[in-house]
């Protein structure tokens, strides 16, 4: 086992945390240090039939090889292989019994129509397929339409396979078989001495995971990722993010995206920390409450959503004052080295489980605010950035040294430039030049699959990836986001608008639940206006006595104008549209902004 030596650095008060002990060469590495050292240790915990499970992460290892080594017989071992479903420990083993044998792992969208699933299916030239129950009847439907694919394994709703406990072999020959029949035979195999998988040489430069962008934008491209980029964006979260052993992570992401597989599952195979899998959305804080969790990996919108949910109960209770008064008071003692927030703010923490301590935010733009209020209450908040074609790290804030409007420092190894207004790249430009996000680095794709006219947009030969992102480095090189390239409005006179920065100002209204800002053109067909479309929050709306949609509209529209009077002229929101039902949105929670207008 690759395991890389321990460097005694001191804890660093500012920039990068000190080396930390392990680094996986590969994936299949990572898993084994994690059944090395960990072994007994619970390293996922889940419901099944009501009950509450957990597999070890000795237990895990032997899944991924009795399952490897199942593909490898059935001569799939080398070749696309697709998994669909809810978060499951089956899920996290297929990801990597796949990625492990020399073959492709094509993680799908379970909110993706069937149509889609089935495109992506051939565009991948899926050979198998793993998924969860719900998708049984759609596979037998469309097996016919999909000659590629030689078998179609179901995850249980009711039934754990543990690996050495499923009593004799069991036939995996037909087109659909249990994952059970996969677990049992790898077993067989294992026990027989078959060492097909668990020899396999890994190729680090070729594509081990394909991944669907989520197309905010209207296109959908095959990311193409090896075990290099993988394990280096692996390697740098464990790098940055301070996980230890005892931490408890719940897991309420999407599990198909690169964020939540390389940040909340595999990472901690390095740390020995615990996963906790969430079963739906409707179950986020009753899970919370069960697991405890010291660490969370979200999303703005779960970080708004608690936020709001906090409030709420604040105002209900009459407590706005007091809490105004507690978080003074709290600050004023931090200041002179007492804190008093786990105290204070007591049952605050409760409705989060009681432990939990810091949160990592990525995935879309968050509102500054959002991490002092954080702070305040005893929460540390951070920052990460990243991007699907970067598997996905970027840059992160680390606990001991956040700075909240910046998505922090990049991650070791990585290189990161901004662009000029033509799009070169910048050599030693003053701190806080804006321009386009560049990097290169050993985590950056391949390529798109199948479409080299689009990788060249965004990839040149030297490796230098284009993000799409607008921002800039400070002086100690903490990374800033000022807004999407693709989404920026320019009005008639030429000046840009960046919707990201508007709706950090429209967010912090309480009256509203979602809103997206765009241009909008005018009736004269040229000028541009900048309009704030808007989902209101109609159960804040009730509690202040607004009747209709007319009211809130009215309401909202002063609340703009408030705004507008802090805006410079050519920012200032000109348009607000009200609508009645929430955006059409990513599973990542992200906002299809091409399809804004659809209600």
């Amino acid at each position: 086992m690759k395991i890389s030596v321990k460097v005694n650095s001191p804890v660093q008060k500012t920039g990068y945390p000190p080396e930390r002990q392990y680094a996986a060469a590969d994936l299949s590495n990572l898993v084994k240090i994690g059944a090395s050292l960990f072994g007994e240790k619970p390293y996922l915990r889940f419901k099944r039939n009501r009950h509450d499970m957990s597999v070890s992460y000795k237990v895990f290892d032997r899944m991924v090889d009795c399952v490897g080594s199942t593909f490898a017989e059935l001569g799939v071992g080398e070749s696309p292989i697709a998994v669909i479903g809810e978060s499951s420990p089956e899920w996290v083993v297929t990801y990597l019994a796949a990625a492990n044998g020399g073959g492709m792992i094509v993680p799908l969208d379970r909110e993706l129509a069937e149509g889609e699933i089935a495109n992506f299916i051939r565009r991948a030239h899926v050979r198998y397929v793993v998924h969860s129950a719900h998708f049984t009847e759609m596979f037998r439907r469309l097996a016919g339409e999909l000659p590629d694919v030689v078998g179609y394994a179901e995850i249980s709703k009711e039934f754990f396979p543990y690996p050495d406990q499923t009593g004799a072999d069991a036939p995996v020959t037909e087109q659909f078989v249990p994952f059970e029949a996969l677990v049992r035979r790898g077993t067989a195999l294992l026990n027989a001495g078959y060492h097909r998988f668990t020899s396999y040489k890994l190729d680090m430069d070729k594509p081990a995971v394909l991944l669907y962008t989520s197309g905010t934008t209207g296109t959908s491209k095959g990311v193409m990722l090896s075990q290099k980029n993988i394990t280096t964006a692996v390697n740098s979260s464990y790098r940055m993010i301070d996980v230890v052993r005892d931490d408890v992570l719940v897991s309420v992401l999407p599990i198909h995206h690169t964020y939540e597989m390389t940040c909340t599952y595999l990472t901690p195979l390095l740390v020995g920390a615990t996963i906790c899998i969430n079963e739906s959305l409707k179950t986020v804080l009753r899970s919370m409450q069960e697991y405890q969790p010291t660490v969370m990996i979200l999303v703005p919108l779960f970080v708004s959503t608690f936020y709001k949910k906090i409030m709420e109960t604040v105002r209900k209770k009459g407590m706005e004052q007091k809490i105004k008064l507690a978080m003074a008071a709290s600050n004023t003692a931090r200041r002179v080295g007492v804190d008093m927030r786990g105290t204070l703010f007591a049952e605050i923490h409760k409705s989060f489980g009681g432990r939990l301590d810091r949160i990592v935010c990525g995935g879309a733009p968050m509102n500054p605010e959002m991490g002092k209020f954080f702070d305040a209450i005893g929460i540390r908040l951070t920052q990460g950035y990243g991007i699907t074609e970067c598997a996905p790290l970027i840059s992160v804030s680390p606990f001991h040294c956040i700075r909240t409007a910046s998505v922090g420092l990049p991650v070791p190894g990585l290189e990161v430039r901004i662009g000029g207004e033509n799009g070169e790249l910048l050599e030693n430009p003053p701190a806080g030049t804006v321009g386009e996000i560049i990097v290169r680095g050993d985590n950056v794709m391949l390529g798109y699959q199948d479409d080299p006219e689009k990788t060249a947009e965004v990839l040149d030969a030297d490796g230098w990836f284009r993000t799409g992102d607008i921002g800039y480095l400070d002086r100690d090189g903490y990374l800033y986001i000022t807004g999407r390239a693709k989404n920026v409005i320019v009005l008639h006179n030429g000046k840009n608008v960046f919707p990201e920065e508007i709706e950090e100002y429209l967010e912090k209204i309480d009256l509203i639940s979602e809103c997206a800002v765009i241009g909008r053109t005018a009736m004269d067909g040229e000028t541009v206006n900048v309009t704030a479309v808007i989902y209101p929050d109609f159960a804040r709306a009730e509690e202040l006595g607004l009747a209709g949609i007319d009211a809130i509209s009215e309401e909202l529209r002063k609340r703009v104008n408030r705004i507008n009077t802090t805006l410079p002229m050519f920012k200032q929101i000109r348009g607000v549209e009200v609508r009645k039902t929430p955006f059409v949105k990513t599973t990542s929670k992200k906002i299809i902004r091409h399809r804004i207008d659809e209600e």
